[in-house]
């Protein structure tokens, strides 16, 4: 009878509008939502309204995000994807219903949305809440504004943000709903729920972190490019806060097309440097690159010998850990607070062996920001992230109790080094986004590090010298016929292929390759790195070339190491 009520309760505020009907061709919620061309969408955005009601009833009413935007994809695409109640990403039993709904026909909505429900134990008794933001594209408004529809549609409430990035949503979600959806140490959502509040928490960690350093501890200036993306005018409103950063904020809204030649995708993938910094600029002796909702990002700096050098994730989790470790080692715990890193196949070795030299040691997981945050959590204090720039660093509960009881034990015994560790600890947790891989919190920890190091750019990337490696992706027939392990390094399936991969890394001084299918594209994605940029190369093609023959190859056999 209760499930009965529920359905009515919420069936009856539910249409089925043949004005949305569902995608012409099936699509599939992964780890970055649904992504397609713009003009696909409208039907999904409608069906992902009526899912984050739903979500939100599900959970009593707690606040539920629904972010409009494609991130690095260009211009012309756009995507959704939904926060879940804690401000991380939707709960993965949730996966399911999201592409079951998107892909209905308009006379099996109502069907679907009722297993749903009964499913679920939707509460009917709960109005159900959803917070709206998006990007910079032309089309978002729009899509959000249908979006908002399908929120409406089962009765729920929902609240329209307007321009945010993808993190500052994940951000508002989380204080929205306070201890209830994120725990006892969520912050002080009276004062950072909000947009301007987010730039307050941010601003006042990076503020006293830098003050802990004392008067030898400043910032250098930063040119950051924006990927003509939400994070330009975002960043820029943040700065106004940090008059200790000077920062000329390139490639912004309005200046070209988003992600087109700049950003932290075309950066990192391509190894090129964006628009703007093609040749070293007087007075900016190192630089940022956001994505198109900012949040990945990656550093790279022109050389005193005129070459151009990445400091992309890897670098930036080997910069994170290290500061980190030696916060904690001056702390001394007892019991210590354990301390991982997390990193995906694509980390460069040479950054794993760094790490694990800090006496850290490195979990690996499966490509994709929600797994690497899976295994974070598994640690009390965790820093993720991958090569792409997206990543952050996580405290578990018991790590934060641990360090607010530390500090006030050392300042209660004038223990001025344990208080002053526990103290940079503590806003760092404030300072990076526990929810979410962010660009702008990861940027201010960046330069908080570097200038209580007193480093540049070169002093941070000779931590360790990356191995080179070459990317690079290539059409089958069929992805879903290549498996690999839980980690991606390894093949499970086609067995051929990984034995001619085996005897190619074997071949090469340091190499390394893998393959795996895409999860936002119909392709193969490949790997290689190796002792030097020629070898890479060789064996990246070489790797290709056995996937093109061994895998269903689709097209001209690779001849060249991008293929």
């Amino acid at each position: 009878k209760a499930d009965a009520k529920a359905r009515s309760s919420i069936m009856l505020k539910a249409e089925a509008v043949s004005r949305y009907p569902s995608p012409a061709a099936p699509l599939a919620y992964g780890t970055a939502g649904f992504r397609a061309r713009a003009e696909l969408l409208e039907g999904v955005f409608y069906r992902m309204g009526m899912l984050a009601a739903l979500r939100s009833r599900a959970l009593g009413g707690l606040a539920v995000g629904l972010m409009v935007t494609a991130s690095h994809n260009p211009e012309r695409d756009n995507g959704v994807k939904l926060i879940d109640t804690d401000g991380g990403m939707l709960a993965v039993s949730w996966e399911k219903h999201a592409s079951e709904l998107a892909n209905a026909p308009v006379e099996q909505l109502n069907q679907v949305i009722a297993s749903i429900v009964v499913a679920e134990k939707c509460d009917a008794a709960s109005v159900g809440t959803v917070l709206l933001g998006r990007d910079t594209r032309p089309h978002s408004e729009k899509l959000s504004a249908i979006a908002l529809e399908g929120v409406g549609a089962l009765g729920a409430a929902g609240r329209d943000l307007g321009l945010l990035s993808t993190p500052q949503l994940h951000h508002l979600v989380r204080m929205t709903n306070g201890e209830k959806g994120a725990g006892p140490y969520v912050g002080d959502t009276a004062a950072w729920n909000s947009e301007q509040g987010y730039y307050t928490m941010l601003a006042d960690a990076f503020s006293a972190l830098l003050s802990s350093g004392g008067d030898r501890a400043s910032c250098s200036p930063l040119w950051a490019d924006a990927a003509h993306g939400v994070g330009a005018p975002k960043l820029e409103a943040l700065l106004s806060k940090t008059p200790q950063l000077q920062v000329a904020v390139a490639n912004t809204v309005g200046t070209g097309p988003l992600n087109d030649g700049c950003g932290a995708e075309h950066v990192q993938k391509a190894r090129l440097p964006p628009r703007g910094y093609e040749a070293p600029l007087a007075g900016r002796d190192r630089a940022a690159s956001l994505d198109g909702d900012a949040d990945r990002i990656v550093y790279h700096y022109w050389t005193k010998d005129g070459s151009w050098r990445l400091l992309d994730g890897d670098k930036i989790c080997a910069l994170f850990v290290g500061f980190i470790a030696e916060q904690l080692d001056a702390l001394a715990l007892e019991p210590p607070i354990s301390l991982a890193a997390v990193q995906t196949a694509y980390a460069n070795g040479a950054s794993g062996r760094f790490v694990k030299s800090l006496g850290v040691p490195v979990a690996m997981a499966k490509t994709g920001v929600k797994y690497l945050h899976h295994v974070a959590l598994e640690n009390e204090l965790s820093v993720y992230f991958e090569a792409n720039g997206h990543g952050t660093v996580l405290f578990s509960d018991r790590a934060t109790s641990a360090l607010l009881a530390a500090k006030a034990e050392a300042e209660g015994a004038s223990d001025e080094a344990r208080a002053l560790a526990a103290g940079r600890l503590l806003l760092v947790r404030q300072l990076v986004n526990q929810a979410i891989g962010d660009a702008l919190s990861d940027l201010l920890l960046v330069e908080a590090i570097l200038a209580l190091r007193g480093w540049g750019a070169a002093e941070w990337d000779g931590l360790y010298e990356d191995l080179p490696s070459r990317q690079s992706k290539l059409p089958v027939k069929d992805r879903t016929a290549i498996t690999t392990t839980p980690t991606e390094e390894r093949l499970t399936s086609p067995l051929a292929l990984q034995s001619a991969l085996d005897s190619l890394m074997a071949e090469c001084p340091h190499g390394r390759c893998f393959v795996r299918p895409s999860g936002t594209e119909d392709v193969v994605r490949v790997y290689a790195e190796a002792a030097t940029q020629a070898d890479a190369d060789a064996l990246a093609l070489r790797t290709a070339q056995a996937t093109w023959e061994l895998a269903g190859g689709v097209g001209e056999k690779p001849t060249g190491a991008a293929a």
